[in-house]
């Protein structure tokens, strides 16, 4: 092996390293989802403006546009109507993951930036709560 090559290998060696090293702790236990999630579920669907997302997805190709440039379009304007109705739902957020993981919502407030996000992402993501996801989206 060439100067080089050990270089390059000891870059990867420590990029794998870090990885490992950046397990997430989280400070938190999240319960099943279950049929009494539905209803605050759905109530903040409402309020973030999901029936505005559909005109986000009425993109249309003027020949000059390519799939890549309408997705990247429909994803800032999914952002944008996201962003902007977080706010109406900040109160309901905290108190429905404060009833899924038990803990209070004014404790979730102070938690370590990130970690509500983490939490939502983590009960969207458990493979046990794909059933209800998926007969929440046939209610959407």
């Amino acid at each position: 092996m060439d100067e080089k090559q050990v270089e390059n290998a000891k870059v990867v060696e420590a990029s794998e390293t870090v990885q490992q090293e950046e397990t997430i702790e989280r400070p938190y236990k999240l319960r099943n989802l279950k049929d009494s999630d539905l209803f605050p579920m759905l109530n903040i669907l409402k309020k973030i403006g999901i029936k505005d997302f559909k005109s986000a997805f009425i993109q249309v190709a003027d020949g000059e546009k390519t799939i890549k440039d309408i997705g990247a379009l429909v994803a800032v304007d999914l952002a944008d109507i996201l962003i902007g109705n977080l706010p109406k739902v900040e109160e309901e957020i905290y108190s429905l993951w404060s009833d899924i993981s038990g803990i209070p919502a004014e404790e979730i407030k102070e938690m370590e930036f990130g970690t509500l996000p983490l939490m939502i992402a983590d009960t969207f993501s458990k493979a046990r709560n794909t059933s209800f996801f998926k007969v929440l989206t046939k209610l959407l």
